[in-house]
């Protein structure tokens, strides 16, 4: 072989070992798969009312709390010694427990020998009172951690459905403070919290909130700072419009903060938007305010995102399952119709429960009509948006990672990838069937989630700090249901595990870094995620153009790692190589002219 010849082998040799080192690493890439994602226990912030109707059910939705009704004057209904099964059977309670669910259980109804009227409704007397909650927290300790007097006396109306409490506001600190000793001194981990407030019932009537009367009333009680002023934290139930969620928490932490009370947290224990337009359980009259199925859906990724921004600990949807036969006097609330067939706000919970979970620090803005809230989830970011106008828009979101998962309200999925470090994201407008004059739910929601921290992505829209909300409507507190919910006789299964806006683009000042700071709301974390809804339905509803979903997947919290494949695009590895080997070609050419030249 001349020497010419052998150096064409040796240029020709090199370029086929690097052609042939280039293959194996593209198929090992392509093999490495994203871990798994590893099932954990349910996120308790996420909760159902009554879940143990169907713990089958709440364990596929993925529900951390419960909340349940013990009805005095169902444990006592003759007398002081009598003592009877509560209206929650024990082994659907043991069911929830054994699911991992934390109940809170509401004590109520005074039975009709303990007063001289005779009515639910009366202000017992405190021995009796006092023994009965004796009786009980020592029964279901253990088993119950969360103690609720009594539910909504604020509302004093006695034809009101809502109506529960004839006593004044001193009535109902004497029974609290009775409660709250009684309690502590079976468990003094248990927690008392005060009795679910409706707020509206008092601003639709322009008086003092029924928590500023309270909580005056105990300012003067030289017994109250000593005692952790007889509870551990405030409760609510807010309806209908979610936005109204950040105004009225904001005045509730308020009101805490004002008597130095501002560590007490606040729980959410009902919200809902019922609909009216479930054929498959048609109301039987017209309703008060008109809510679509699709809308509760909406309603509910809305709803709990508003609430965690706002500062609630813990949110709970009421409820899971509608009675069967229903009241006439009560919307059909549940997730699942009577029949246990789902509704789609079903799904919408489970997006909640799955892509909420883990978050420690919220953060909320409103640019015109679009809400954004952003949920640090210790390593994860999940960003909602959603539009509150008729008209669909498309929304410019800055990017955090390269690639994220795009969900919507039904679960369906798919990665979507940043545009020069921006997604671009398509927001459906809101229906309106109540009217566009009332239109209190925003369209239909996305959840885009990331890889990595808030922090990530560089604040380039300043915030509003008072979102412009619509006027309140006036609207009823839900009725008390008197009717014990038929539970499951079967034993459940175990728990599963318009144009374009334009591109706002100013240099982040430090004037908008505080804002977004003074808009965050730190949340208790509860350890870890939780289990993977179960299969989904897939009723195809979500953006037009979106990638097909895969039906009867799981709902997924995976999203695309952050990795070198994701960088560099295939079209950027090629032209990549090619300049490369072009390099390589050339250089290794030269050297060995050369050395060819210092051989002759």
């Amino acid at each position: 072989m001349t020497k010419r010849k052998r150096l064409h082998f040796l240029v020709y040799a090199s370029l086929f070992c690097l052609l042939g080192l280039a293959r194996p690493t593209a198929v090992a890439q392509a093999q490495d798969p994203a871990p798994a994602a590893t099932p954990a226990p349910f996120d308790p912030r996420f909760g159902l009312v009554d879940s143990f109707v169907n713990t089958s059910e709440a364990n596929a939705a993925s529900a951390g709390w419960t909340r349940v009704f013990f009805r005095w004057d169902v444990v006592q209904p003759a007398g002081p010694s009598d003592w009877k099964p509560t209206n929650v059977p024990d082994p659907l309670l043991d069911a929830e427990v054994a699911a991992g669910r934390e109940i809170a259980a509401v004590l109520i109804g005074t039975p009709a020998w303990a007063t001289e009227s005779g009515s639910s409704t009366a202000v017992p007397p405190s021995e009796y009172w006092g023994d009965f909650v004796f009786k009980i927290a020592t029964q279901y300790k253990g088993r119950v951690k969360h103690w609720i007097i009594w539910n909504q006396p604020d509302v004093t109306d006695p034809t009101s459905p809502s109506y529960t409490w004839a006593g004044t506001e001193a009535d109902y600190y004497r029974l609290l403070k009775e409660a709250y000793f009684k309690i502590k001194s079976v468990d003094p981990t248990m927690q008392v919290h005060l009795a679910g407030l409706t707020y509206t019932w008092d601003s639709e009537r322009n008086q003092p909130q029924y928590l500023t009367r309270l909580l005056d009333l105990m300012a003067t009680d030289p017994e109250a700072a000593a005692n952790n002023h007889f509870f551990d934290a405030a409760s609510y139930h807010l309806y209908y419009n979610p936005r109204r969620m950040l105004e009225i928490l904001s005045d509730v932490r308020s009101i805490l903060d004002a008597h130095g009370l501002g560590s007490k947290p606040i729980w959410l224990n009902e919200t809902n938007a019922p609909p009216s337009d479930d054929t498959l359980e048609p109301l039987s009259s017209p309703a008060g305010v008109n809510v679509t199925l699709t809308e509760q859906s909406a309603f509910v990724i809305q709803a709990f995102a508003l609430a965690l921004a706002g500062g609630a600990e813990r949110v709970a949807f009421n409820k899971l399952r509608n009675d069967n036969p229903h009241p006439e006097s009560v919307e059909p609330y549940g997730l699942l119709r009577a029949d246990n067939s789902r509704r789609p706000a079903f799904t919408a919970f489970q997006v909640v429960s799955t892509h909420f979970a883990s978050v420690g620090k919220t953060s909320w803005l409103q640019l015109g009509d679009v809400y954004l809230v952003t949920l640090d989830r210790s390593g994860q970011t999940t960003t909602v948006l959603w539009n509150t106008a008729a008209t669909p828009t498309t929304f410019n979101l800055n990017a955090i990672a390269p690639q994220a998962l795009l969900v919507d309200e039904a679960g369906n999925q798919q990665t979507i990838t940043a545009e020069n470090g921006i997604y671009t994201i398509d927001l459906p407008g809101a229906t309106c069937s109540n009217g566009p004059a009332d239109c209190f739910i925003g369209g239909a929601p996305r959840l885009v989630i990331e890889a990595g921290s808030p922090d990530g992505r560089v604040v380039q829209i300043p915030l509003v700090a008072t979102p412009t909300l619509p006027a309140e409507t006036p609207v009823e507190p839900p009725p008390v249901e008197s009717g014990t919910p038929t539970p499951e006789t079967q034993a459940p299964a175990p728990a599963e595990a318009a144009p374009a806006p334009p591109t706002l683009t100013p240099t982040p000042t430090t004037e908008i870094l505080t804002a977004l700071n003074s808009q965050e709301a730190n949340l208790t974390a509860p350890g870890d995620a939780p289990a993977l809804a179960a299969a989904l339905p897939n009723p195809g509803v979500g953006d037009t153009e979106a990638a097909e979903p895969i039906a009867g997947s799981t709902l997924s919290t995976d999203i695309p790692p952050v990795t070198l494949a994701t960088v560099l695009r295939p079209e950027r590895i090629f032209w990549l190589f090619i300049i490369g080997l072009i390099v390589f070609t050339v250089s290794y050419g030269i050297q060995v002219a050369i050395w060819y030249r210092s051989r002759r």
